[in-house]
């Protein structure tokens, strides 16, 4: 079997380092065009056609907006995905760059999930784009190719399946072509002659009859009634009616021209196509609703459910910002379980994954909305305070420490207590960086256990 072609992804940035991460984020699973000239990426898009293109707005000689602009100026490339890959954070650049026809606009530094999870979301929406086109061109050809053959029905009416019929003032048939005989099992126009609508369809007679007398008394034509008819042989019809008055040269109306035409077949395509539209439109919020949930999934421990390492990765740097924008401190507490070995050893292993999901539990449901909790492995926990300083921190950990110490878990062998010690550090009082941060907390905690255990120590230079 062949293997499928993998789409292709242009990368534009006038950085090698911001090239070096994108394409490491995306080389797995696309074909990666590269350029740090904004000229050059407008050849490589016209010749290659990249399925989805990423732009860097500052850069020499030529931006990413002037890239953009002219990408879009030309139906080549009009249709390509762009997606800006910036460090420019003002909303009015944003704005200019959903204006010049970009899909997205992703900040530097980049969460390598997210953009990975973009990127995915954009080529396939776009791929989905061109199928419903080229979807919607086909059914467009057939609406023509339909309309086409009804002029051609109206002309020749014996020659084709259109049942043509003419009533007198009095509502009672005076012609026919051949169709309309046969669908009322008479062999030949003839033998409608004189006849009523009670005679030939009496479950229909008055709707038909009142047709005819609008018609009449109005002088104005009903067209595009639908409805259903069965048929001498017990056939259920769907047909297009239309009742039109015949005129004299004075405008007084003398009779009626009817037809109608076996729209069945059109219906049940309409049915259809329906169908098709809202199994797609299913289908789509089915693969939107999986893809939030494997990136949710991605980011989360599975026996707790509390955030893992992949999310405090791509959260600690954006809470340390946010932190130096309101001037406010950022604590880390690092949190282990006392002996945990031991109650593994003890209790068997089903005990300790209580144990954790009870701690995992209960640090949830004490943390602030503003918190974020982790389980970083093993018996090791994390907390990012905003806004606490060390003070408050360390009285909020330890009031856990003690409340948790008295808290009993259930196990299937029976039931224990156990303790936690925890270390604190703080942003930007001990340190401004988020791995010294993180290294702090643990040094701290590594106090807490050498100190005793079972207690909340602040990092000490």
């Amino acid at each position: 079997m062949k293997a499928e072609t993998k789409p292709t992804v242009l990368i534009v940035d006038d950085r090698a380092d911001s090239i070096a991460i994108l394409s490491s984020c995306l080389e797995d699973e696309y074909q990666l065009l590269t350029t740090d000239d904004g000229r050059i990426a407008l050849e490589l898009a016209t010749q290659h056609l990249p399925d989805l293109i990423l732009l860097d707005i500052m850069m020499s000689d030529l931006d990413g907006y002037a890239v953009c602009e002219q990408l879009k100026a030309k139906p080549a490339t009009a249709e390509i995905p762009v997606v800006f890959v910036t460090a420019l954070l003002n909303v009015a650049d944003e704005e200019r760059a959903f204006a010049l026809g970009a899909v997205d606009y992703v900040t530097k530094p980049i969460s390598r999930t997210i953009l990975r999870a973009r990127v995915r979301s954009h080529i396939s929406q776009n791929k989905m784009h061109h199928e419903l086109l080229a979807f919607a061109k086909v059914l467009e050809q057939k609406e023509l190719d339909a309309e086409k053959a009804k002029r051609l029905l109206n002309a020749v009416l014996d020659a084709i399946p259109i049942r043509v019929f003419w009533k007198d003032p009095d509502s009672r048939y005076i012609g026919c072509n051949r169709h309309f005989a046969n669908d009322n099992g008479m062999v030949s126009s003839e033998d409608i002659i004189g006849r009523t609508d009670f005679d030939l369809m009496p479950e229909r007679a008055f709707a038909l009859q009142a047709f005819a007398h609008t018609v009449i008394s109005t002088g104005q034509s009903l067209l595009n009634q639908e409805g259903a008819i069965t048929t001498h042989d017990g056939k259920l019809t769907h047909i297009s009616l239309n009742h039109v008055p015949l005129l004299e040269s004075d405008g007084s109306v003398i009779g009626i021209v009817g037809a109608y035409e076996d729209i069945t077949q059109r219906k049940h395509t309409f049915d259809a196509l329906q169908d098709a539209k809202i199994k797609l439109e299913t289908k789509l919020e089915e693969i939107v609703s999986l893809q939030d949930k494997l990136l949710e999934a991605a980011l989360r421990d599975p026996l707790t459910g509390l955030y893992n390492r992949r999310y405090l990765a791509e959260t600690l740097d954006i809470m340390l910002a946010q932190a130096t924008r309101n001037n406010m401190p950022l604590s880390a507490v690092m949190i282990d379980i006392d002996h945990f070995k031991a109650v593994n050893d003890s209790y068997g292993h089903p005990a300790g994954d209580e144990a954790l999901k009870c701690l995992a539990l209960f640090l949830s449901e004490q943390a602030r909305s503003s918190d974020v909790v982790c389980r970083l492995g093993g018996e090791e926990f994390l907390i990012l305070m905003m806004g606490a300083s060390a003070e408050n921190a360390l009285l909020k950990i330890d009031r856990h420490r003690d409340d948790f110490s008295n808290t009993i878990i259930r196990h299937q062998n029976g039931e224990l207590k156990i303790t936690f010690s925890a270390g604190i550090s703080v942003y930007p009082l001990h340190t401004e960086n988020s791995k010294k941060l993180l290294e702090y907390a643990d040094l701290a905690l590594y106090a807490s256990k050498h100190n005793g255990r079972n207690r909340v120590s602040i990092f000490n230079k």
